[in-house]
């Protein structure tokens, strides 16, 4: 199963320790519910400083990489228009608005996708066989339930 990854470029507005920093603690705790609610069965983080076995690619530009299957890539790109409004709002207003403190703009919008292995770092692996790997605070949990809860909500007004 070949892993995708992709670089990204933090908010000029964040340092690169600041950026590697927030983007682990947290930014992980907002995605990791979403992902595991969508079927992603793995996912990583490669921190900087960061290497690559391509000489195409400056590396300097870039401030990390985000790793998943091409499997679970489509997932994502399927389920973005066929999950509920609640799921789309938790999208929205939780995990975007993040992606915009980190990069400066959402990750789709400047993320370059490159092959298996190119980019090296440290590797922060998030979801594994389907399964959170590292912790999810509860207050984390708790705005994910929210969300839900939401969602519950809006199917028994139908």
């Amino acid at each position: 199963m070949p892993i995708n990854q992709g670089l990204m470029k933090r908010n000029p507005d964040l340092t690169p320790e600041q950026f590697s920093e927030s983007w682990y603690k947290d930014h992980r705790p907002l995605l990791v519910p979403y992902f595991l609610s969508c079927g992603i069965t793995y996912y990583a983080q490669i921190h900087a400083p960061l290497s690559t076995t391509s000489p195409d690619i400056d590396i300097s530009e870039w401030s990390g990489a985000a790793e998943m299957p091409s499997e679970d890539v489509l997932k994502i790109w399927a389920l973005s228009t066929l999950v509920p409004q609640w799921k789309q709002d938790y999208y929205d207003e939780v995990i975007r608005a993040d992606e915009i403190r980190l990069l400066g703009m959402l990750a789709h919008e400047q993320i370059l996708q490159v092959g298996p292995g190119t980019v090296k770092g440290e590797r922060k692996i998030l979801i594994k066989d389907g399964k959170a790997v590292v912790e999810v605070p509860e207050g984390a949990w708790e705005v994910w339930r929210t969300y839900e809860k939401r969602g519950e909500g809006l199917e028994k007004s139908r």
